[in-house]
């Protein structure tokens, strides 16, 4: 007798559409997102390049280059004005790099925005599996429960009709012959 579960009990989770489930970001993802984290940094040292020259031309007020680096600043307002666009386009590149094609916009395609907000779903999913781990506690830290805090929480278990292993109450399949409870 093997343990397998047949074809009609097997898992949602084991056919992904004939693909292999990839629970990683792709690397062109991770291009993305760094690089256009790139492109913010860049963009801010463009637009903030204009403040520093102000600051070190008012710095020297009494010298007579003061007028020279007062029209090197307004000369250097493009540079700011690319520089803000650099971000902008570096946000946007996080964006696509973040959330994918299909996650930002770029593409129309609501199977490619399941797709591509995999990773974080399941990201999501762990914080909520985290966050229900921890109600008894809280339950028990609030008063809620008459019993002691050391004192071992009641589990209630269920015997399989099939073989007799003592399964959880909320098991539908018998974790030992994987025959229904």
């Amino acid at each position: 007798m093997t343990n397998s579960p047949k074809p009609d009990q097997q898992s949602p989770y084991t056919n992904n559409g004939g693909r292999p489930r990839s629970y990683d970001v792709p690397t062109w993802r991770k291009v993305a997102y760094y690089g256009g984290a790139v492109l913010q940094g860049v963009g801010l040292v463009m637009f903030f390049s204009v403040f520093f020259i102000g600051f070190s031309a008012f710095s020297g007020i009494g010298t007579s280059d003061t007028g020279q680096d007062i029209g090197r600043m307004f000369r250097s307002f493009p540079v700011s004005l690319v520089g803000f666009i650099l971000i902008g386009i570096g946000q946007w590149i996080r964006r696509v790099g973040k959330e994918g094609l299909a996650g930002s916009g770029v593409v129309l395609s609501p199977q490619g925005e399941a797709r591509d907000a995999e990773p974080w779903k399941r990201s999501e999913g762990a914080q909520d599996q985290m966050r229900l781990e921890e109600v008894p506690t809280l339950q028990t830290a609030l008063g809620g429960s008459s019993k002691p805090a050391g004192a071992p929480a009641e589990v209630v278990r269920l015997r399989c009709r099939s073989c007799g292993y003592l399964e959880t109450e909320d098991a539908t399949f018998c974790s030992q012959c994987g025959q229904p409870i």
